[in-house]
């Protein structure tokens, strides 16, 4: 099998940009054979290199051993500098004091064996910093006969048939170039942003160069005088590649074991890594379907439920057979709870949750056409008096409709009135109470206030009225 140069981030000529053409009548040799490999292997290298860098991607974890010297290096998977993937599947034991004939503690491809030197001592000096340190290499396997050529005077000879790919691992005396001490820690900003020039234009983002060095940092460690080993630190030099290995999301609608419809995802609980709801509440969407609510909340003692409200009531509820989202907040007031009531309980805080119906888009609607018709007194009061319910504004005071103040001649005689019963009175009836007693000087301007109060007064009451 032919071979080319792996410790380099791009072979001389381009040879990992070629992929063989076949074509009828073509002769084919190993080199043709062993080129599309060099260029899936080419391409797979780039790729990590250039858009996933280089470092630990997970495990390698390294641990004492058993004797002095000794430590242990668990399975891991790792990008190297050069982009080739380096799988060490099983744990491997390096003796810190020791090395091969090509300066590597552990080769699973093994050295240029010789019984004499092989295997050599190497002392170490005490409290020295040492550096663990894998690269990619690959080993010859599965040796075969070859035919015999001529004569047949070699049919001894034979040649491997396979290339596995393996590691190395090696004990470093400095760090190798890529490394710093200490190591930055690199932000978002340079992936997220375009680089710019000294006049703060943007740049073409450059290719990153290629790493001088196969070598990766797997930890540091200190020997005393003895040979025992004194600290393992896996963290000071240690690169790690960003996974989303661990990492999903679910677009289908979750499902519960028992029970016949679909569940609401709380993306809060989501986030934080909840386990299993505390309580599950049947509703209902427009539709009639059938739809669960999860309580992941807890209920504190003596709570009500504007206190519960302000500190759960940003939860995030998300219904992905319709793709909405809400807050807790918005549901309870489609329930149209009494904020100063006290809740003792979770299964009692959901309570007035059982069959509502998740009316969202309407709710919000609702909300703004109320902000049009209530001043900012009367939408603060609507929050705080009765959890943003639609179906209890006409309870509102009189002076928190839109167009009134307290202090205005209107708002002292309205003062003891709510918004039905301002809607209540005939249209033509109120702007003559409203007139009684005032200034000619005032008459035109307060009977134009009136019309306007009583208008939005039968606005707020048939948006309620609507809502329940």
């Amino acid at each position: 099998m032919s071979h080319y140069e792996l410790t380099i981030c791009q072979p001389d000529g381009a040879i990992g940009l070629e992929r063989t053409r076949f074509f009828p009548r073509q002769l084919i040799g190993p080199d043709d054979l062993t080129q599309d490999q060099i260029y899936f292997r080419d391409k797979l290298r780039r790729h990590n290199r250039f858009l996933h860098g280089w470092g630990v991607v997970c495990g390698a974890e390294v641990r004492l051993g058993q004797e002095d010297c000794q430590i242990v290096v668990a399975p891991g998977y790792i990008l190297g500098p050069y982009g080739d993937e380096i799988m060490i599947n099983e744990e491997v034991m390096v003796d810190l004091c020791r090395e091969g004939l090509d300066g590597n503690a552990v080769s699973p491809c093994g050295d240029a064996m010789d019984p004499w030197c092989s295997d050599v001592r190497v002392n170490r000096q005490a409290g020295q910093r040492l550096y663990v340190a894998v690269k990619y290499a690959e080993c010859q396997s599965r040796p075969v006969r070859v035919q015999a050529n001529g004569c047949g005077c070699n049919e001894a000879e034979c040649e491997y048939s396979r290339v596995r790919d393996s590691f190395a691992i090696k004990v470093l005396t400095s760090l190798p170039s890529g490394y710093a001490d200490p190591m930055p820690q690199p932000t978002l900003r340079g992936v997220l942003t375009c680089p710019t020039n000294a006049n703060g234009e943007p740049q073409a983002r450059p290719c990153p160069d290629c790493p001088p060095e196969p070598w990766v940092i797997l930890a540091d460690v200190v020997l005393g005088a003895d040979g025992a080993i004194e600290t393992i630190d896996c963290f000071r030099h240690r690169r790690y590649v960003a996974s989303f290995a661990s990492f999903y999301f679910l677009c289908q609608t979750e499902r519960v074991a028992g029970i016949r419809g679909d569940v609401l995802i709380d993306r809060t609980a989501e986030v934080a890594g909840a386990g299993a709801a505390n309580v599950l509440v049947a509703a209902r969407r427009p539709d009639r379907t059938a739809v669960y609510i999860p309580a992941y909340f807890t209920v504190q003692p003596g709570e009500t439920y504007a206190s519960f409200l302000v500190r759960e009531g940003y939860r995030e509820l998300y219904d992905p057979a319709r793709e909405t989202s809400f807050t807790l907040a918005e549901l309870y007031a489609m329930a149209g709870v009494n904020p100063a009531e006290v809740i003792r309980g979770v299964a009692e805080a959901v309570t007035p949750l059982e069959g509502v119906t998740l009316r969202v888009n309407e709710l919000r609607s609702t909300q703004a056409n109320l902000a049009e018709a209530l001043d900012l007194s009367g939408t603060d009061a609507l929050r705080t008096d009765f959890a943003n319910a639609p179906a209890a504004a006409d309870g509102l005071s009189a002076i928190a409709i839109r167009g009134i103040g307290p202090r205005s001649t209107l708002g002292q005689k309205l003062a003891n009135m709510t918004i039905a019963d301002v809607a209540g009175h005939d249209r033509e009836a109120f702007i003559a109470t409203a007139l009684e007693g005032v200034a000619a000087r005032q008459r035109t301007a307060v009977e134009n206030q009136a019309g306007e109060v009583w208008d939005n007064a039968r606005r707020v009451v048939t948006i309620s009225r609507n809502w329940r």
